[in-house]
């Protein structure tokens, strides 16, 4: 662009550009539109005013260029000028490195089905407890997905907090849903041990067998390699995760831990030891007994074994993570400490021990 007659005043094909300094910053602003005699005076005029308000102290730069850039920087109310969606990028660039891979999927999981539809285009000022009340009312999803939602919102929003553009979390005036907890139904051992006897002897029997006798979320017990086990001590070294067929870290920092070895669970290894094609310490242990090449997703083993076997052993369906509920009712009938308990399966204490299995350590 070229100066004209105007100071601060510069004319292009199709626009005209203003330039003043604020704050000690050089400021440009593109106005769209053939610069004629009398638009250029018109915008001379504005160059003028802003001076003026500025020297006054009353300017206000989204006052005259509400879509610029520079609005958000010099606004004393920056949420006016932030998207949800925007508030979104901005909370998993700074965080996401941090999470687990399957907290990851979980978080874009939630933030792509339920907060960008539903709030994205929101200006972050807009988001006022209401919206977030109004939405919690008429959803068909579960009270569970509700305060998934809700707890993502409020560490979105509590980003914003830390930067002072918002003074308070607007989620931390609206309640969490009334958790509906359902009580676990784990195997008994009647229905245990037909499942395993229904199950092919081999690698896919001893894999659900193991499953049973320590707990292990199935990721857990996916990426089990050689140099994990510890056979003098009866041990094992619970430090990475198979989630969806990538490796990952586990769950939770409490979820790295080492976890005692019972004599079923250890007779497994050794079987599988014993026929093993790789005792690297790196080799996965367990394997795909049609191709010896470590599993990558639980899908298909659910498929191939497990869904049949319970079929042929006339069990009613239910996942093999109840294989972890029948471990923790195993135990707590045994009258195994809670505390104990809760390390052998990853939580931080044994507080979710107390809150889902309390009918077993009642017995």
């Amino acid at each position: 662009m070229k100066p004209t007659e105007y100071k601060g005043i510069y004319a292009g094909t199709n626009a005209i550009r203003i330039e003043f300094m604020y704050q000690a910053v050089r400021c440009r602003e593109t106005i769209r539109g053939t610069p004629t005699k009398t638009r250029l005076q018109e915008v001379a005029r504005k160059r003028e005013q802003i001076l003026y308000e500025i020297d006054m102290g009353k300017f206000d730069y989204a006052e005259h260029f509400p879509a610029s850039k520079m609005a958000l920087k010099f606004s004393n109310n920056k949420a006016a000028y932030i998207r949800i969606s925007e508030a979104v990028d901005m909370w998993f660039h700074r965080n996401s490195k941090r999470w687990a891979r399957s907290t990851y999927r979980g978080y874009v999981s939630k933030v792509n089905t339920h907060i960008l539809p539903n709030f994205g285009k929101l200006m972050v000022a807009d988001f006022k407890p209401y919206v977030f009340k109004d939405w919690a009312a008429s959803t068909k999803i579960s009270a569970k997905s509700v305060n998934e939602v809700r707890s993502i919102l409020h560490g979105i929003l509590k980003e914003l907090v830390f930067d002072e553009i918002l003074e308070s979390n607007p989620i931390e005036k609206c309640p969490a849903a009334p958790k509906q907890r359902t009580e676990p139904v784990p195997f008994d051992a009647k229905e245990r041990e037909a499942i395993i006897n229904a199950l092919p002897e081999g690698y896919g029997r001893d894999f659900y067998i193991f499953a049973f006798w320590t707990g292990l979320r199935t990721g857990e017990q996916l990426g089990l390699q050689w140099q994990d086990i510890d056979f003098d001590k009866q041990r094992i070294y619970i430090r990475r995760s198979i989630v969806h067929g990538k490796l990952a870290g586990t769950k939770t920092n409490s979820s790295f831990r080492t976890h005692e070895l019972c004599e079923v669970a250890l007779d497994v290894l050794l079987r599988i030891k014993a026929t093993h094609p790789s005792l690297a310490p790196e080799s996965r242990i367990f394997l795909d007994p049609r191709t010896l090449t470590p599993w990558k997703y639980d899908g298909i083993m659910r498929e191939r074994f497990w869904s049949p076997a319970l079929k042929q052993a006339q069990v009613k369906y239910r996942s093999p993570y109840k294989c972890r509920h029948t471990y923790a009712s195993t135990m707590l009938t045994a009258g195994r400490d809670p505390t104990w308990l809760a390390k052998q399966m990853g939580h931080k204490d044994w507080g979710m021990i107390r809150m889902v299995y309390a009918r077993w350590i009642d017995n």
